[in-house]
């Protein structure tokens, strides 16, 4: 499927002005986002594992299974708001937020920028993963290899006169953050690292780019270095969350030899067969499917709209899905204070993003859905016993991709009553065996934990001697006639008829 470049990319004739615009690239674990400013080339450095901690960590589900009788006999005698008081008092404890690492900045030296009005553009190859900005005779690449896990950005021009550093100083970065920086001169460049420690804990970051140079003379120079006339710069950037201090120069010594066609050939040889496996063509108009993304995004009508988009939606959702599936915010973010934490929403935004892994043949993403889900079934077991005295499993409503223990306590939204999680949560899973035909074994342990859950919660039955969910809750609705948590929410029903007849 090769030969379709005028579909399966984007491009745009301006740098981004801001982090929510610049072009995105990614493995599943590392992240970049690409200005494409020959003025201040800036990659922002994201993973996924990169939450700040902030308590909610060691935050267990509360023990309330032992006034869930009481509840439930009194939402069915008719009390609407009973359940408000099921949890009540605790207050809303939000997972730990996702954040940037920092951002790699190639800065020219005063008077050697080039002109971005000159014949600028940037791009991104949706096929291979490769991310350009170009203008007059500079040009910067940069791509996240899912061979060697490394950042790869490779920089271009006659006689380049730049600044090279590792910046932290993002929005929302915590003003108690301890940061640390070395910087070492090698024969062919420079190693540069960053240290980030967490306010009030053990954790921390460490990102390590190493600079290799083509020609030209590097030094010290503030916090990073100076590269005088080199004809190229090729920067080799990974970052780890951890306890206690790396070994930097092991770290820097682990990433990748060989130049930046080597590694694009190594990395392509992976994200394109897996992007390739899919494609829609609508026989679009050639001269539509010619314009920027921010010009083409003005025809609704446009059958080229409709390529590119879902190209971009494979490409996004491919690069997102690796040790974790897509974060509301998939593996980018460019502010400490993401919203909602950019945390992994359960209760309907999470199924909505990877809903079309199987339709769109990437089984990428259901196996990064598949290690979240799994990796969290010992916390959802301790939600069923402490909140409802039952076996089997709940997830909760929010996660920030290392705690599944239910802590979200608010009134309006007491999202610790619904118990369709699981059940939700496994239907992209049961997609995935269903379109490949292969069993997991897994799997069928979940959902018979799952049932389980079920067959201790049902307990009680409503006016009508029906089997009643109680309680129940539909997430961020109200019944027009009762509160929030209520009898018989839709989806809690629709998930147990499923859980005790799919298992």
């Amino acid at each position: 499927m090769t030969g379709r470049t005028d579909i399966d990319s984007t491009w745009e004739p301006r740098p981004a002005a801001r982090w929510e615009d610049a072009f995105l690239g990614g493995n599943g674990r590392h992240g970049a986002m690409v200005y494409g400013d020959p003025a201040d080339d800036r990659v922002i450095v994201n993973h996924h594992t990169l939450v700040r901690p902030n308590g909610s960590q060691r935050v267990r589900p509360p023990e309330l299974a032992d006034r869930l009788g009481r509840v439930q006999s009194a939402l069915l005698a008719g009390d609407t708001g009973a359940a408000e008081h099921f949890g009540a008092g605790r207050p809303l404890v939000w997972v730990q937020p996702f954040h940037p690492a920092f951002q790699t900045r190639v800065r020219p030296v005063p008077g050697n920028a080039a002109d971005p009005a000159a014949a600028y553009r940037r791009a991104v190859d949706f096929a291979t993963g490769e991310i350009t900005a170009a203008c007059e005779s500079w040009r910067s690449r940069v791509f996240v290899s899912r061979a060697d896990d490394v950042i790869v950005q490779h920089v271009t021009g006659p006689g380049l006169a730049v600044d090279v550093t590792l910046d932290h100083a993002l929005p929302g970065a915590p003003p108690r953050l301890a940061v640390g920086r070395s910087t070492v001169l090698t024969p062919d460049g420079a190693r540069l690292t960053l240290r980030a420690g967490y306010p009030d804990s053990e954790l921390a970051y460490t990102g390590a780019t190493v600079l290799r140079t083509e020609g030209g003379r590097v030094s010290v120079a503030g916090e990073g270095v100076r590269v005088e006339g080199a004809r190229s710069l090729l920067l080799l950037t990974r970052v780890r969350r951890h306890t206690g201090h790396l070994d930097l120069a092991a770290e820097c010594a682990a990433l990748p030899g060989g130049g930046y066609a080597a590694l694009l050939a190594r990395h392509a040889a992976l994200h394109r067969p897996a992007f390739e496996r899919a494609a829609l063509t609508l026989d679009a108009d050639p001269a539509e499917r010619a314009l920027p993304g921010s010009e083409l995004v003005r025809r609704p009508d446009s059958p080229a709209l409709l390529e590119r988009l879902c190209a971009a939606g494979r490409y996004h959702l491919l690069s997102a899905s690796g040790a974790l599936p897509p974060r509301l915010t998939g593996l980018w973010t460019g502010d400490w204070d993401t919203a909602w934490s950019g945390a992994f929403t359960t209760n309907a935004n999470l199924n909505l993003q990877i809903a079309s892994a199987a339709a769109a043949a990437l089984p990428e993403v259901s196996e990064a859905h598949a290690a979240l889900v799994y990796g969290q079934l010992a916390d959802w077991r301790d939600n069923a016993r402490a909140i409802f005295g039952a076996r089997g499993i709940v997830a909760p409503s929010h996660t920030d991709g290392e705690s599944g223990h239910t802590r979200h306590y608010q009134r309006a939204y007491p999202l610790h009553l619904w118990t369709a999680g699981a059940d939700w949560l496994l239907e992209p899973l049961i997609e995935h065996a269903e379109t490949t035909g292969a069993e997991d074994p897994r799997l069928t342990a979940a959902l018979h934990e799952t049932a389980l859950f079920y067959e201790d919660f049902l307990t009680r039955t409503g006016p009508d001697g029906r089997v009643a969910v109680v309680p129940s809750y539909s997430p961020e609705n109200r019944p027009a006639n009762a509160s929030w948590g209520t009898v018989d929410a839709t989806m809690d029903l629709a998930a147990a008829r499923h859980a005790l007849t799919a298992s």
